[in-house]
């Protein structure tokens, strides 16, 4: 039987003078993991070992450093002007990182499971975040520190190789996006996100795809009626 160390972070109601004000409180339990939270750490070493085999010690550190938490739906990781102090992991449930740009929200970037969610410059520069990072489903993730990540860079060398090739894979897919984003029609777009995220289209409010994709709801809700009357085409 394996145990661990979970947080939950929930929300907590309470009045404050005339004020409803929302409490976030941590706690940490000791569980028995289900399934699925046991698969999805498996899948995560048996890709950190597909890079490069790590030790053992390495591998007991970072089984150390990793916490477990839940998080309800709609809940803010990561704020504008805070620091982001974690890289997450998605075992289970949705994120979204945005920013806001003239009070509107602007969707940079989804992750689902075995995706990972970080404001690269705040993190790796312990600067203010320019970003937001929300749940939009009630979500398990792995998370782990940037003090950790320090200390697994300056304690296993062999896990300096590791971060290296997945922080490069990191900016390859951004790059990629990017480009999708820039250089190709509304269409090109939103046939490129259905082809390459198909489940996301029945789990991500459409609004936001459409903020993601750089184009009106209007102009979606077009795109999609041409592709259900087989005017326009997604490979699936």
């Amino acid at each position: 039987m394996i145990f661990i160390k979970l947080v939950i972070l929930s929300g907590l109601k309470q009045f404050c003078t005339k004020t409803l004000s929302k409490l976030f409180l941590i706690v940490k339990i000791v569980f028995t993991i289900p399934n699925y939270i046991v698969e999805m750490l498996t899948f995560l070493f048996d890709y950190l070992q597909s890079i490069r085999p790590i030790s053992a010690e390495t591998r007991a550190d970072l089984e150390r450093y990793l916490e477990i938490i839940e998080v309800p739906k709609h809940q803010i990781l990561l704020k504008e002007g805070q620091v982001s102090n974690y890289i997450y992991i998605v075992i289970k449930g949705l994120l979204r990182m945005y920013y806001v740009k003239d009070g509107e929200d602007i969707c940079s970037r989804f992750m689902a499971e075995q995706h990972i969610s970080l404001s690269v410059g705040s993190f790796y520069n312990q600067t203010p975040s320019y970003e937001f990072i929300e749940t939009l489903e009630h979500s398990t993730l792995a998370r782990i520190s940037f003090d950790h990540l320090q200390k697994l860079y300056n304690d296993h060398i062999d896990y300096n190789y590791v971060g290296r090739v997945i922080t490069q894979d990191y900016f390859i897919k951004s790059e990629e996006r990017l480009f999708q984003l820039r250089k190709q029609s509304a269409e090109d777009r939103y046939i490129y996100f259905a082809t390459q995220n198909a489940t996301l289209l029945q789990r991500v409010p459409l609004k936001y795809i459409a903020s993601y994709l750089g184009i009106t709801l209007e102009t979606m809700s077009r795109i999609r009626n041409k592709i259900r009357k087989g005017q326009l085409g997604v490979n699936r």
